[in-house]
């Protein structure tokens, strides 16, 4: 499984327009549990296998709870700071919502890089001048 960008540019003016990216469909919906597993295996977490969904696949409430509480296991093994990027309520199914879930995910990977990138400056470990990865 490989990382996909996500995608968390969704706007008020995408939804009036019909735009593709705010619609629910088995390319959103397996990048986002794929991103899941993927931050998941980076982290050391065991979530069951990953769910291919087709044209023919009706999300349900009991999937997006799952759906949210995977993310949730992710969040919490990558100890961010409560209130830091929380994981949507549920049914977490508006454009925000889904921006939310993947603006999370993103941020997730972009810890994960920066704190491989680290290096040892005068045999001491090295991250930058900033205080933290957040």
């Amino acid at each position: 499984m490989a990382w996909q960008t996500p995608v968390f540019d969704r706007t008020a003016a995408d939804v009036a327009a019909g735009a593709e990216k705010c619609y629910f469909s088995p390319e959103l919906l397996s990048r986002i549990e794929g991103n899941t597993r993927y931050l998941a295996q980076l982290n050391g977490v065991s979530l069951p296998g990953t769910r291919n969904w087709s044209e023919t696949d009706f999300l349900t409430p009991n999937q997006m709870r799952r759906i949210l509480a995977e993310l949730e296991t992710v969040r919490t093994a990558c100890r961010l700071p409560l209130g830091l990027c929380p994981v949507p309520a549920f049914p977490a199914t508006t454009w925000q919502a889904v921006n939310d879930i993947e603006r999370l995910q993103w941020k997730l990977h972009d810890i994960w890089q920066r704190n491989q990138a680290e290096v040892l400056y005068v045999e001491e470990a090295y991250t930058g001048e900033q205080i933290g990865v957040l």
